[in-house]
């Protein structure tokens, strides 16, 4: 019978392996589809690298806004990795799992100081729940570009605090009142400047302030001086504040349902991303944390108070509620769809679940109910994680080639044109990089400049391989009497193939195209399509998506009889390799 379940404490060996598993698996995952390139807002970076290299940075290149954010103190740590790894963006997601390692160390450290039976099993199952959330796989996209390692920071920072407020007993953590106000207020401004969110910090933590032991009298300065401390980091903050968007708070008035959706939706990514049941499932997280604060708070004479015990998870979800609407104040207008697609707020919601469970363990232990339905939700909770593990994983499958095109693309921009569809197609792996392609042009040349990476400009082009490497489809509707496929500058061409590196028995990842002579690439296309016949015909599973398509317009091509040939990109041996077969064409004015 589970009333029976034996003390985890007892079985040391299975007690570590509950705990490691989930980091083990987050290790194995960043390990295994990490790659390094920047990506997106890093590139935004590049100039502020330019500058520090150049010994000509000033504050202000790491004070001012970044979307709708001051992460001054991320660019501090992202600038230092960039100069000691060579910008290897991989640094950054290790970075991020430390963080996160700590902020389980200190919410570990919470529960034990709130848990009067250190051996207790509803301790340990609340810490192992508590980890495999922090370090679920449904924060992919967090985990995955270390850009984001501020989502993280924030946490630290709340969680970092908490811990210095709400566990200030001599005898457990040691040290002073005023020192852990100090410290606490330290980790507050940090994660200020790491995230706005890390403004919310200081108003959700004026209970724990003010819970501190003294006379009303001390109580009451040191909420003032936090106070203080907040509206001068306000102020710091607005300075010169220019988001790149400006947020709707109004929003609720014009479309109410919207933004509850949206807000409910965030609050339950961590569990579900169907966007009906994601919104009950938000709606009732929320309520039971609603319900959590009208149980554990009460009234003694004329003032609230909060049960010690729960006083440190109340702030935690507090400030996961409070970050959550923010975040809906500035997305919601986008619509459920696309909190559900993206993982980034994952990270703020994850600490709501994580105070819920703390809670009902003190719930339960002072309702003396009985331990086996409390493992029963938890033996729920993680098959629930356990899903959401396996279909991230098989997404970022499907995804992890258009990740290593974007590691080709950078290492290959040299040979990249500037046509049309390079600067502008949503499929060109340069638009993939970041859709301002000429940030990502600026940003190789300097870190070039840098000695960081190197563009080669003299690759091998080997265009009759010993082995075929696919072929260049002819077009279904043949080429007509003229041998040659007639194109008109204004209209979108198609063409397909397939392709492979055979000696390795895999495919590549990008397929590039060129127009006559050139020894350069007007578009590229990525092997991802489905091919059975493939597979079947040079009997490898590993051929099964070696198909692919590119979609191009008329103006990209010279005027007048030409060919279309297709490349691969052979990067372990850093040469183009090209396909079979051209693609005659004959381009007209419309």
């Amino acid at each position: 019978m589970l009333k029976h379940f034996p003390r985890l404490s007892d079985n040391k060996i299975l007690l570590l392996i509950l705990y490691i598993l989930p980091v083990a698996l987050l290790l194995w995952f960043v390990a295994s589809f990490s790659v390094n390139v920047p990506f997106w807002d890093q590139w935004r970076l590049v100039n502020m690298f330019d500058k520090v290299g150049s010994g000509n940075a000033s504050f202000s290149d790491f004070f001012e806004v970044h979307g709708h954010h001051r992460i001054f103190f991320p660019k501090i740590i992202i600038t230092a990795l960039a100069f000691a790894s060579g910008w290897n963006t991989q640094y950054e997601i290790i970075c991020s799992v430390i963080f996160v390692v700590i902020t389980f160390w200190f919410l570990c450290k919470i529960a034990a100081s709130k848990t009067q039976n250190k051996g207790d099993n509803l301790m340990h199952i609340a810490n192992i729940l508590t980890c495999m959330l922090l370090f679920s796989l449904v924060q992919h996209q967090n985990w995955l570009w270390g850009f984001t390692l501020f989502w993280f920071l924030t946490n630290l920072c709340l969680v970092m605090a908490v811990f210095f407020l709400c566990c200030n007993e001599k005898r457990s953590c040691g040290g002073e009142q005023g020192r852990h106000l100090f410290y606490a207020g330290t980790s507050c401004f940090i994660g200020s400047f790491t995230l706005a969110q890390g403004l919310l910090a200081w108003p959700i933590l004026i209970p724990a302030v003010f819970s501190l032991e003294g006379n009303f009298r001390q109580k009451l300065k040191r909420v003032l001086i936090w106070m203080g401390i907040f509206l001068v980091s306000c102020f710091i903050y607005s300075l010169n504040y220019n988001p790149i968007r400006e947020p709707q708070p109004f929003l609720f008035l014009e479309r109410p349902f919207v933004v509850i959706n949206y807000f409910f939706t965030v609050l339950s990514l961590p569990l579900v991303r169907v966007p009906i049941p994601s919104i009950i499932v938000g709606f009732l997280l929320f309520s039971c944390f609603l319900f959590f604060c009208f149980y554990f708070i009460r009234i003694r004479g004329k003032m609230l108070v909060l049960h010690p015990e729960a006083l440190p998870w109340l702030s935690v979800g507090s400030f996961a509620i409070i970050s959550s609407l923010s975040i809906t104040a500035g997305r919601a207008q986008y619509g459920v769809e696309n909190a559900i697609i993206s993982s980034r707020y994952t990270t703020t919601s994850v600490l709501l679940i994580v105070a819920l469970i703390h809670l009902l363990a003190l719930f339960w232990r002072q309702n003396s109910l009985s331990n086996s339905i409390f493992t029963i939700g938890a033996v729920i909770l993680t098959g629930i994680i356990a899903v959401n593990s396996i279909y991230v994983i098989n997404r970022i499958k499907t995804e992890l080639p258009y990740m290593q095109g974007r590691k080709e693309c950078l290492e290959i921009i040299n040979y990249l044109e500037k046509s049309e569809f390079m600067q502008e197609a949503p499929e060109s792996c340069l638009v993939l990089l970041n859709g301002k392609t000429w940030l990502v042009r600026e940003g190789a040349e300097i870190m070039d400049k840098l000695g960081w990476r190197e563009f080669p400009d003299e690759m091998e082009f080997v265009s009759t391989p010993e082995r075929v490497y696919g072929y260049l489809d002819t077009p279904p509707d043949g080429l007509g009497e003229t041998g040659k496929m007639p194109v008109l500058r204004n209209e979108a061409v198609t063409v397909t193939g397939w392709a492979t590196i055979p000696e390795r028995e895999e495919t590549p990842n990008l397929v590039l195209l060129s127009s006559g002579e050139n020894r350069t690439f007007f578009a590229n296309a990525y092997v991802v399509l489905d091919s059975p016949d493939l597979a079947k015909t040079l009997k490898s599973k590993e051929y099964k998506k070696a198909r692919w398509q590119a979609e191009f317009s008329g103006k990209d091509l010279g005027m007048g009889e030409g060919a279309i040939a297709a490349w691969v990109y052979n990067a372990k041996d850093k040469q183009f390799v090209k396909l079979s077969d051209e693609l005659k064409i004959e381009v007209k004015k419309p």
